[in-house]
């Protein structure tokens, strides 16, 4: 019986650590949803901090996105301004010019002006009395003569038109004559002048 009594003894002390570990762990697991229920409180507030974190940031991206667009824009604004002064002084250049004010384009030597394209201008005043040959670089078959002297009845502003692959006629200025030409044709042109002797 002894044996018999070790026999159930032995299955009835591992039933009972078998229950005391199932309590155990039963006791543990109860616990843990508390546990958890604190470990959500805290992945709900880090979720919550990053969604403000990520606003937070989406704001500043903005503020940084328009300060960005503001400085363009003043960059474009100051650009135009810059433009329209530089449009204002060329307006101003070609006035001055188309008045013979403007020293640059008074003949001294031998000049050209740059290729003209159809309805472009090019001046030059004529200060000093002499023979000026004109005639084009591209088209060379195209030529004119100024002569310049004291006394002639054209004198002040004066346009000629370049047509047809054609100067005008040969003229004769007073001194201080401005005279602007304008191309005419689809063919660009230009004025060069070579001073005779």
């Amino acid at each position: 019986m002894k044996k018999q009594q070790k026999r159930l003894f032995f299955p009835l002390f591992l039933l009972l650590v078998f229950t005391v570990l199932l309590v155990g762990c039963n006791s543990n697991d109860s616990s843990e949803p508390e546990d958890m229920s604190d470990g959500d409180t805290e992945t709900t507030e880090t979720a919550e901090d990053t969604v403000t974190n990520e606003e937070e940031a989406t704001e500043e991206t903005e503020t940084e996105h328009e300060q960005e667009m503001d400085h363009e824009e003043a960059t474009e604004e100051t650009e135009e301004d810059s433009d329209q002064e530089m449009n204002q002084e060329e307006t101003t250049e070609d006035t001055e010019s188309a008045n013979g004010t403007e020293e640059e384009n008074v003949v001294t030597e031998d000049v050209a002006s740059p290729l003209l394209a159809q309805g472009e201008t090019t001046t030059f005043t004529f200060q000093d009395a002499g023979v000026y040959n004109i005639h084009c670089d591209p088209h060379p078959v195209m030529k004119m003569t100024v002569t310049v002297e004291e006394g002639a009845e054209i004198e002040g502003n004066i346009e000629l038109d370049i047509a047809d692959y054609e100067f005008s006629e040969d003229i004769s200025v007073a001194p201080g004559t401005v005279i602007t030409w304008t191309n005419q044709d689809s063919a660009r042109h230009n004025v060069a002048i070579e001073i005779g002797q």
